[in-house]
């Protein structure tokens, strides 16, 4: 037993470090003008694919862009849910944006905050899920706190390099 759990530890424990590894397809922060009143803006551009995502989903999966200027970012994402794909739009708030770091939050959901996070330098994307606190709404109940990493080509080849043969 004491083995089982120890491969399992090792095992989740080198697909978290895989996943700390992902860069996404493009990352990029350039200025731009946006909507019809020409309003120059600061904006960051991610694709990619969260390390959390189901296999059916391609590289590029998830597309994320932020307006400095406007306060928001928008996160629109594949889904694949028992043979059924879906599309998401999120909405975060821009909380922090300086030449290290982005950092946006949706603070919506009932049980979570979503918290969007970009690092400019090592040139990362992930969200991370955190759990409010008690409630007693009980679709809440399974929650748990998670984090993804927007992955993009070379982690795809890395992640089916990895998987065993048939």
């Amino acid at each position: 037993m004491k083995r089982i759990l120890l491969f399992v530890v090792v095992l989740l424990s080198t697909a978290f470090v895989y996943a700390q590894d992902q860069t996404p397809q493009i990352l990029d922060v350039s200025s731009v003008v946006a909507g019809a009143q020409k309003t120059e803006t600061l904006y960051a551009y991610a694709v990619g694919r969260w390390s959390d995502a189901d296999d059916h989903l391609a590289v590029w999966s998830t597309e994320i862009h932020c307006y400095e200027r406007f306060g928001f970012c928008e996160e629109a994402d594949a889904t694949y849910l028992s043979g059924e794909a879906g599309a998401t739009l999120n909405s975060f708030d821009i909380l922090r944006w300086d030449k290290r770091e982005l950092i946006a939050i949706d603070s919506s959901p009932i049980c979570v905050v979503n918290t969007l996070r970009f690092d400019f330098a090592a040139k990362k994307v992930t969200i991370t899920m955190a759990l409010k606190g008690e409630t007693k709404d009980p679709f809440c109940k399974d929650m748990k706190a998670t984090t993804a990493f927007l992955g993009g080509v070379k982690d795809k080849i890395k992640s089916e390099m990895k998987k065993p043969s048939k």
